[in-house]
């Protein structure tokens, strides 16, 4: 008995280093992988403000009817924006006045139905309160 224990623990032991060793190796490996993510993450930046640079020199030249075709587009489409907002607007508010409502309306059916739950308790009660006091008068 004492040499299966002995095994036992001896695997319990032989176990827990190999767990211990794999632990160690897959520690390496995180920080060997987050190491070079870091470090891409550092080139990523130093390249970003150069590609942004050649990104802020272009310049296109358009013509003045143009510029004002563009200008009349963008104020026509923040006009339709705006419009469309408050559409939007109206619609939710008719909504959320329409939703209420109906809350209200369920709100006030479940208390209807307690209270007509309530009226029959309270009718039974009193009908059982009669049915005593007659019992104890027909007793007397």
């Amino acid at each position: 008995m004492t040499d299966a224990v002995d095994d036992l623990l001896a695997g319990l032991v032989a176990n827990r280093q190999t767990m211990q060793r794999q632990s160690a190796i897959i520690d390496e490996i995180l920080e060997k992988s987050n190491n070079t993510l870091i470090h891409i993450e550092s080139r990523n930046k130093a390249l970003a403000p150069a590609t942004a640079a050649q990104e802020q020199e272009k310049v296109y030249n358009v013509k003045p009817a143009c510029k004002q075709a563009l200008v009349k587009i963008l104020q026509n489409y923040k006009q339709l924006m705006q419009q469309h907002r408050d559409e939007r607007e109206d619609k939710h508010s008719a909504l959320d006045g329409c939703l209420a409502y109906r809350q209200r309306v369920e709100q006030l059916a479940s208390t209807m139905r307690k209270l007509v739950a309530l009226c029959d308790t309270v009718h039974q009660m009193k009908t059982h309160q009669e049915d005593l006091e007659a019992e104890e008068q027909a007793a007397v």
